[in-house]
């Protein structure tokens, strides 16, 4: 919870005001305090070695498989990634839970520790099933990692200029921190794992992970001890009531199934599609990533366009991205899919900061909120892989065809949500002439 100062500058409770610049308190804002800019830096950080970890080796898997245990059966890796999952969704709300009672800052620190030692086990795992069981240990660890969100979202909103932390606006910069990431992350995903699998030993590598674990559980603690006791995340009363919230809750996790399925159909077959039409492997490796570059490109930009479109930038970014999507479906050729690729990535970046915006804005900086939301986007991708493959058994651009219908749905689903709460939330003309 935050107070204001008379001065209008924005502090934590158990914080001393920070002295401000001239300049800043002619307007009003806060003066980030080194500590604070460095805690946003290690959580960054966590949430990069969050993406990179959980994704690095899964192209690789079954090469690594074949050399670390002789096994070639392409069913151990659909066993191993399941498990996984299965783990994964099990463990995230419990991590929920205990954000109820300890600050999500402490339980990533948890949580880094725990990783730490379970990659350190990984990498020495004899067999497949151990590789598998620690593997899981490694996945239900991670997941205290994702509080790094919520805890980034906070800090942000707790030293806003503006004045208003639970703006869209005083969540934006953090949101935005966390789209680059993403996209950074996974360009480094797909190198870290081919360089881990080309190392002479690669249970070096695996093991490699728990020293980064470790640095950045040293870096979060020392950060922390230069700043008040952080406290669990908190989200303020809906004015509406409790019902509304729930109803939010619900329709921010629907749209991120929706994306986040739409998403994930639509990358298994995209290279081998893109080879059909006659590229090399290499060029559909660099189309695979266009549109994480276009993506990053439209970043800057996202502050004009939250302002000057507000509520309709998230059916209006979801209705590009699909049209992107439905472009590429319907490509002959190779300038085409170019296109859509560009497209696509465009509607990317700015989709993704609306749906989180949407997310943050019902769960605000609550673990638990923010864990419930994130367990049903997490279920829902179990049926992506499934719904990829069965749709490219008839075509190979058919999950991109898949993907676009997905979206485009969501984009009338949250255009008909948006319609409706400015019909509920405009005043009545009478009213004027009261």
């Amino acid at each position: 919870m935050t107070t204001h100062t008379p001065g209008g500058a924005t502090t934590h409770p158990a914080e001393p005001a920070q002295p401000t610049a001239p300049a800043a308190a002619a307007t009003g804002a806060t003066a980030v305090a080194p500590p604070a800019r460095h805690l946003r830096g290690v959580l960054i950080a966590v949430i990069a070695l969050y993406l990179v970890a959980e994704t690095a080796l899964a192209p690789f898997l079954p090469q690594l498989f074949a050399r670390l245990y002789g096994i070639d059966d392409t069913g151990a890796t659909g066993y191993y990634l399941w498990t996984c999952r299965i783990i994964g969704l099990a463990a995230l709300p419990l991590w929920g839970l205990a954000a109820r009672r300890w600050p999500a800052h402490r339980l990533v620190l948890t949580g880094l520790l725990a990783s730490a030692a379970c990659d350190l086990a990984l990498g020495l795992a004899p067999t497949y099933t151990a590789f598998t069981a620690l593997s899981a240990a490694s996945v239900a660890a991670n997941c205290s990692l994702l509080l790094a969100y919520p805890a980034l979202i906070g800090e942000y909103s707790r030293h806003a200029t503006e004045g208003q932390p639970d703006s869209d606006t005083a969540r934006l910069a953090g949101i935005r921190a966390i789209v680059a990431v993403f996209h950074l992350a996974s360009m480094a995903a797909t190198a870290t794992g081919a360089a881990v699998l080309a190392l002479p030993e690669p249970r070096l590598g695996i093991s490699a992970f728990a020293l980064l674990d470790l640095l950045l559980a040293a870096l979060l603690l020392r950060t922390l001890r230069h700043l008040p006791a952080p406290r669990p995340g908190h989200r303020a009363p809906h004015p509406a009531g409790r019902t509304a919230w729930l109803l939010l809750l619900a329709s921010a996790a629907l749209i991120g199934v929706a994306f986040d399925f739409a998403i994930s159909v639509s990358r298994p077959f995209f290279t081998t599609h893109a080879t059909e039409l006659g590229t090399s492997t290499t060029v559909a490796a660099a189309l695979f990533l266009l549109p994480s570059a276009a993506a990053l490109a439209t970043l800057p930009a996202a502050r004009h366009c939250l302002g000057r479109y507000g509520e309709t930038l998230l059916p209006a970014s979801l209705a590009v991205t699909g049209a992107g999507l439905g472009v590429q479906y319907l490509a002959d050729n190779l300038p085409t899919l170019a296109a859509g690729r560009v497209l696509f990535g465009l509607g990317l970046g700015l989709a993704q900061i609306a749906v989180e915006l949407r997310m943050f804005r019902a769960t605000g900086t609550a673990g638990p909120a923010f864990t419930a939301v994130e367990t049903v986007r997490s279920a829902g991708l179990i049926a992506a892989p499934l719904a990829a493959a069965a749709a490219a058994g008839h075509d190979l651009g058919l999950p991109l065809g898949v993907a676009a219908a997905a979206l485009l749905a969501a984009a009338l689903l949250t255009l008909a949500l948006t319609r409706s709460r400015i019909r509920t939330t405009a005043p009545d003309p009478k009213d004027a002439h009261a």
